[in-house]
C-alpha cells in the first residue's frame, strides 16, 4: 500500500519509518536518516550500482520515466557544463569526496547511495541498528512523491565507522563518514535532525579535514 504525501515535500520523515519494515528480524533501531550522495561524490559504472526494486511501479512512473528519457540529453550537457564556473574560480569544496576506491568500506556505502531504479524512484536510508549499519531503499512515485515498497541494501558493522566529520564549510547537510580501513565518503544527510544519527559514532573535528 503507498503512502500519499504532499506534492513537492520531500517525505523524510515518512521514508524514515517505512525503511524500518526492510530491517531484519531481531534487530531495534537505534538511529535512521535519509542519505544522499555528497557533494562531488563519484558515481560508479552503471553495472556496479545496486539494481533495487526491480519491476516496482506507482502511478504516474512510467509517464515519468518517458519524460526523464527526453531531457536526459539536456542534463548531460548540464552535467559537462557545470563544473566550467570553478575552473574561473567560483567556490569549490577542497579535496576529495571518497577515499579508499569502490571496494573498501567507503566504497560500499557510496555505492549503496547511487542505486539503479529503472522503474520508479527511490530513497536511500541509512539505518544504525544495535547490531549494523544499514542503507534502505524505500520507493518514492516519480510523479506525486507518494511512498511504496522497501527493500534491504548494504550493511557493515558499527563499530567499522571510525568518525563522522561534519563539512560545515561545504554546507550544513554535508557529513564524511570514516571507516576502520581508512576509507571515507561523503554523504549529504539532508534532515534537520541529521545530527542526532551522527552523535551515535566517533566525531571528528568540523570542516575540512
Amino acid at each position: 500500500m503507498s503512502l500519499r504525501v504532499a506534492w513537492g515535500r520531500v517525505p523524510y520523515k515518512e521514508a524514515r519509518e517505512r525503511a524500518a519494515q526492510a530491517l531484519p528480524a531481531g534487530e531495534r533501531l537505534v538511529q535512521s536518516e535519509v542519505a544522499l550522495p555528497g557533494r562531488k561524490l563519484p558515481k560508479p559504472w552503471r553495472w556496479n550500482r545496486p539494481r533495487v526494486l526491480a519491476g516496482q511501479r506507482l502511478p504516474g512512473d512510467r509517464w515519468e520515466g518517458t519524460k526523464r528519457a527526453f531531457w536526459s540529453v539536456y542534463w548531460r550537457i548540464d552535467a559537462i557544463l557545470e563544473p566550467i564556473p570553478e575552473l574561473f574560480g567560483g567556490r569549490r569544496p577542497k579535496g576529495k569526496a571518497l577515499k579508499g576506491g569502490w571496494g573498501s568500506l567507503a566504497g560500499g556505502l557510496a555505492t549503496a547511495l547511487w542505486p539503479r531504479v529503472p522503474t520508479t524512484d527511490a530513497l536511500p536510508v541509512l539505518q544504525l541498528t544495535d547490531r549494523r549499519l544499514h542503507v534502505s531503499y524505500v520507493q518514492r512515485g516519480r510523479r506525486r512523491g507518494e511512498l511504496g515498497a522497501v527493500e534491504p541494501g548494504w550493511s557493515a558493522a558499527p563499530e567499522q565507522v571510525a568518525w563522522v566529520r561534519h563539512r560545515t564549510d561545504i554546507d550544513a547537510d554535508t557529513f564524511e563518514f570514516g571507516f576502520t580501513d581508512g576509507s571515507w565518503a561523503r554523504v549529504e544527510l539532508p534532515s534537520q535532525h541529521a545530527v542526532y544519527f551522527t552523535e551515535c559514532f566517533p566525531r571528528a573535528e568540523a570542516g575540512r579535514p
